[in-house]
């Protein structure tokens, strides 16, 4: 993996957002705490989803809520999204259309909006094994064709197609795809951009595959990259654990350590060349480092 992250859906009722996306079957979820820069800059963004029972039973985009001047405001779908139309069976096809504006009555000084329609096809059926396990599923192909417009202080909006295709595989046993590949489409042409799986081994134990927790106060190491030995330097004399694991959170090499001084060698003349955390334990706190083996 090259990154890891989670993705929370919230009732709508918690998050900043709740006075205009009403309802138990409303969720948000936040793309990003930040957006833009300087007099541009958005906070809190949101897309809300729900299931819909009418007109059709699907689950829909609803719209975006985001906070610009640290004033909320909110984006719909004047036409909905249908991201998934139920039943899900194999081999069913539908087209929906959807259109979606940021209002006028706001103070962002931009307009965006977005027209078009999705086509998703449900292309096959069997199993699909990721690092999270084996599962039974249904694989969706979904193409959203579109042409996004931008309007700013300029005289006439800049307007640009913007076509997308995503492979899904979707289980009774995940409300996210297990396995999902996205990319471009110009003409007939798929160029993948990104491969995501569900997976949260690194999430349930705490490993750097979350996040890499740097924390210089604690202790700093050199080189990196390293072929035959590691320098850990500490900030401070005490007792602590060192553990190296490999990218899958499996344990490489365990340290009996104890009660260390402020310089401490680590012997990697045995690792095979790869990228390997250091897992440093002092009391209940946990830090992870990430270095490169030559």
């Amino acid at each position: 993996y090259t990154s890891q992250g989670r993705r929370d859906y919230k009732l709508s009722f918690q998050t900043p957002y709740a006075f205009f996306f009403l309802g138990l079957n409303e969720y948000g979820e936040k793309v990003s705490d930040t957006l833009g820069a300087g007099p541009l800059t958005i906070t809190n963004y949101y897309n809300f989803y729900k299931k819909q029972t009418s007109p059709t039973n699907a689950y829909i985009a609803d719209g975006s809520g985001m906070t610009f001047s640290s004033v909320p405001v909110a984006s719909y779908f004047t036409d909905k999204d249908e991201l998934y139309n139920f039943p899900l069976t194999y081999p069913k096809y539908d087209s929906t259309t959807f259109k979606f504006s940021t209002p006028t009555s706001t103070l962002l000084p931009i307009r965006y909006s977005k027209t078009g329609y999705r086509v998703s096809k449900i292309d096959g059926w069997g199993t699909v094994k990721t690092p999270y396990g084996t599962a039974s599923c249904l694989r969706i192909v979904t193409t959203q064709y579109s042409k996004d417009t931008i309007k700013t202080a300029l005289p006439f909006p800049l307007g640009f197609n913007n076509n997308t295709r995503s492979y899904q595989w979707l289980t009774t046993s995940s409300k996210i795809p297990f396995l999902e590949i996205s990319g471009n489409l110009v003409g007939n042409n798929f160029t993948p951009n990104s491969v995501r799986y569900r997976d949260n081994y690194y999430i349930n134990n705490n490993t750097a595959g979350i996040k890499d927790i740097m924390d210089a106060s604690t202790m700093q190491f050199y080189p990196n990259p390293g072929t035959d030995k590691l320098w850990l330097l500490f900030n401070h004399a005490g007792k602590f654990d060192v553990t190296i694991l490999d990218l899958q959170a499996k344990k490489i090499k365990q340290l009996n350590t104890g009660y260390l001084d402020t310089i401490f060698a680590v012997d990697i003349n045995d690792l095979e060349p790869s990228i390997y955390i250091i897992k440093v334990n002092e009391g209940n706190r946990s830090f992870y480092y990430k270095f490169i083996k030559e």
